[in-house]
């Protein structure tokens, strides 16, 4: 008998971060569905094997989650300098985003979504390094919306029980 490995969907899985992790995902024998809007993102970094469902996250989640054991969210609006000038834009690409796949997850029967959160949260606070305990105080829309979506997920498991993770990533460089 053939049992299928578990689905692992990925949002943003054709930028920087996602790409990669799609990559490390398959190489552990993971079957992967990607979701992204190619705004940033680009196809050539989805590998053919791999389901790639194109457009926003905010109309998609709800499909494309379906079946998935774990959602790696790390779909987002990710300019700063972007995001103070479409504060409107990065709360819909961020946050809201962020409650599409939460809720799409419990719905789906999904066992974890892990978060793509941001340094950015810390704002320009002195002191290194930096730690999970320090006060956040975030200095633009992005990490405002990133903090958000790091609340909403902390709820999602404390008062529906979905298990969630979020990740602060800093600097974050290499191929592609």
């Amino acid at each position: 008998m053939h049992i299928d490995p578990p689905l692992h969907v990925v949002t943003g899985g054709a930028g920087f971060i996602g790409s990669h992790l799609v990559r490390a995902l398959l190489a552990a024998g993971m079957r992967v569905r990607v979701v992204d809007n190619l705004s940033t993102g680009h196809r050539r970094n989805v590998p053919e094997s791999v389901e790639l469902r194109t457009g926003d996250v905010n109309d998609l989640a709800a499909g494309a989650v379906e079946g998935a054991e774990v959602v790696y969210h790390l779909a987002a609006q990710v300019s700063v300098p972007r995001s103070i000038q479409h504060p409107l834009e990065t709360h819909l690409a961020t946050e809201s985003a962020t409650l599409a796949v939460l809720d799409a997850a419990q719905r789906a029967g999904a066992r974890r979504v892990v978060l793509a959160s941001s340094s950015a949260v810390y704002g320009d606070r002195p002191g290194l390094p930096k730690q999970e305990r320090h006060e956040t105080a975030p200095l633009s829309p992005y990490a405002v919306a990133k903090l958000c979506s790091e609340i909403h997920a902390r709820h999602w498991a404390q008062q529906r029980g979905l298990e969630t993770v979020s990740l602060r990533f800093f600097n974050v460089y290499g191929p592609r």
